[in-house]
C-alpha cells in the first residue's frame, strides 16, 4: 500500500471513528509506529486531526468542504484560468460548472456569452443571475453549507435527462498515485453523473493542487484529456501529460 492510500484510510477512520490510535494502526496497516506518526504528521499540517499522546482526534471545526486550502493566496491564478475556461467555451453550448472558486472565475468570464450553464453552487448561480443571455440550471439538493455546493438525490435526479457539451471541474488534489480528489464521497456522486452526460471532461486546477490529495478520488490522473492549470506546476506533472497525450494549458499568456 502506498502512503497516499494509507493516509487516506486513516482519514476515513477518523471521519468514522474521531480518534486514532498509533499502535492500533501500525498493526493494521502493517508497517512501523514511526511509519504512522510521520502519516499523522501530514496530515495534521493539512488541518484533518489534532495530535494527542499515542494517537490523533480528527479537528472538530473540520469536514468535508472546508479544508484549509490557500485559496486566497491563488485568487489571481484562477482568474488567469478562468479566462482560458472562458475561450473554449461557444455561444449555444450546455456547460456543467463544477462548486468552486477556480469555476466561480469562469462563470466570471462568460457573462457575455448565449449559452446554457448547469451547476450545483448557488454562489456560481448568483453570479449569472443578471446575465440575459445565460440559462441557468441549478440543480437544487442538499446544502453544503460551508461551501455552498449542492448534493444528493435531488441534485442526481436533475442531472439524468439532460446533457452537457462541456465540465469544467475543479479539485482539491492532484496526484500520481491518488489521481483527482474532492473533499467528499458527496460531490463524486454529482461527478459520475456529469461524466456520463457530457461529452468532454475539462480539469481546472491551480498550481496548488499538484502533490495534494483530499478525501474523496474523482478518477485517476489520466480521466481528464485537459487540464487547465498555472505555468507553475511541477515538470514532472508537464512531461507526463505530455507523454499521455493531455492537453495542458496555462495561464500565464493572460497576464
Amino acid at each position: 500500500m502506498f502512503a497516499i492510500e494509507r493516509q487516506n484510510k486513516i482519514k476515513e477512520i477518523l471521519f468514522k471513528e474521531k480518534r486514532v490510535d498509533v499502535y492500533e494502526l501500525s498493526k493494521r496497516f502493517s508497517v512501523t509506529e514511526v511509519t504512522i506518526r510521520r502519516d499523522l504528521d501530514k496530515l495534521e499540517k493539512e488541518g484533518f486531526l489534532i495530535k494527542t499522546y499515542g494517537g490523533a482526534v480528527l479537528k472538530e471545526d473540520f469536514s468535508p468542504g472546508n479544508e484549509p486550502y490557500a485559496e486566497d493566496e491563488t485568487l489571481e491564478e484562477k482568474k488567469l484560468i478562468g479566462k482560458i475556461a472562458a475561450q473554449m467555451i461557444e455561444n449555444d453550448e450546455a456547460v456543467y460548472l463544477s462548486p468552486g472558486n477556480t469555476c466561480l472565475e469562469i462563470a466570471r468570464n462568460i457573462r457575455n456569452k448565449k449559452l446554457t450553464v448547469v451547476t450545483n453552487d448557488i454562489m456560481i448561480g448568483a453570479a449569472l443571475k443578471d446575465c440575459a443571455g445565460i440559462k441557468v440550471i441549478i440543480t437544487g439538493g442538499d446544502l453544503i453549507h460551508s461551501t455552498g455546493t449542492l448534493v444528493g438525490e435531488f441534485a442526481l435526479n436533475t442531472l439524468k435527462n439532460i446533457f452537457i457539451n462541456k465540465a469544467f471541474i475543479g479539485v482539491k488534489g492532484i496526484h500520481f498515485e491518488s489521481g483527482f480528489t474532492v473533499n467528499s464521497h458527496e460531490e463524486v456522486r454529482v461527478f459520475q453523473e456529469i461524466k456520463r452526460i457530457s461529452n468532454e471532461i475539462i480539469v481546472v486546477a491551480d498550481y496548488t493542487k499538484f502533490n495534494r490529495t483530499a478525501f474523496a478520488k474523482l478518477g485517476d490522473i489520466t480521466m481528464a484529456r485537459k487540464i487547465i492549470t498555472n505555468k507553475q506546476i511541477p515538470d514532472e506533472y508537464k512531461k507526463f501529460f505530455f507523454e499521455n497525450n493531455i492537453k495542458l494549458y496555462t495561464a500565464y499568456e493572460f497576464k
